[in-house]
């Protein structure tokens, strides 16, 4: 899916120092302790990471070490059970923190792969909770980061088990659809970054039957699909498919 546009940072060395950006980041409260004297001019600068499409930032395994907030692209969480059965959970954007999976065990329990170049900024993990221990309002921020993570997973369990496929697509659409409105992107107009197989997964459906979907919606002349250029057409009636 389209997010935020690649900037001059995406084209840095592979691990690069945050600067005064930092400043106007909306996870500065967490990510610097609350004692700093200068929250613009950090004093412990956090380091950056490019991750290039198809490369995984973690894997199912690894132990808890760092959390990574997504500052650009896009990436895709997959899990696997002991039988090899995988399942795409999510399909997070610029803005979603990453490695929360890891908090219960301290071992990710799924992968984290980019669709896209992409650009993490490297949280230790212990780092953070010395700054929740001292900042009641970074604990806050944590704790509504977590409780996001435990949502989005809700409405995927609602999509998988009580919708029809037509309303596990549009559900999908309109999520992709707001997240690139609070972006800062047309919530009508882009580009789909994961594969249809991709999307087959996550929803629980045969990739025949996503694009089966797809080709109906165009039909209905609520959808125009290009590949994977992808136009909301009417989003008002895709809105009213998810409610069934």
């Amino acid at each position: 899916m389209e997010t935020l546009s690649p900037s001059s940072a995406i084209r840095l060395p592979f691990q690069v120092q945050a600067t005064s950006d930092c400043a106007v980041c909306p996870l500065t409260r967490l990510c610097h302790a609350s004692h700093d004297a200068d929250l613009a001019s950090p004093s412990m600068p956090r380091a950056r990471r490019i991750v290039h499409q198809g490369e995984a930032l973690y894997r199912a395994g690894d132990p808890l070490q760092n959390l990574y907030w997504l500052r650009s692209g896009s990436v895709k969480i997959r899990a696997t059970n002991a039988a090899g059965l995988e399942q795409i959970t999510a399909f997070p954007v610029a803005g979603a923190m990453l490695g929360l999976d890891a908090i219960e065990s301290g071992t990710h329990t799924s992968d984290a792969i980019a669709l896209e170049d992409s650009l993490v900024c490297i949280l230790p993990f212990c780092d953070l909770m010395g700054n929740c221990r001292q900042d009641f309002i970074a604990a806050q921020q944590l704790n509504r980061l977590i409780a996001h993570d435990i949502n989005e997973a809700r409405g995927l369990l609602m999509a998988l088990g009580c919708m029809t496929t037509e309303e596990r697509v549009a559900h999908f659409l309109i999520g992709i659809s707001e997240k690139m409105m609070a972006n800062g992107y047309s919530p009508r107009e882009f580009i789909l970054k994961m594969t249809r197989q991709d999307i087959a997964n996550h929803l629980g459906m045969k990739v025949e039957t996503v694009c089966r979907v797809f080709a109906r919606m165009q039909d209905a002349s609520l959808l125009s699909v290009r590949r994977r250029q992808l136009e909301i057409r009417n989003i008002d009636a895709l809105r009213k498919i998810c409610c069934g």
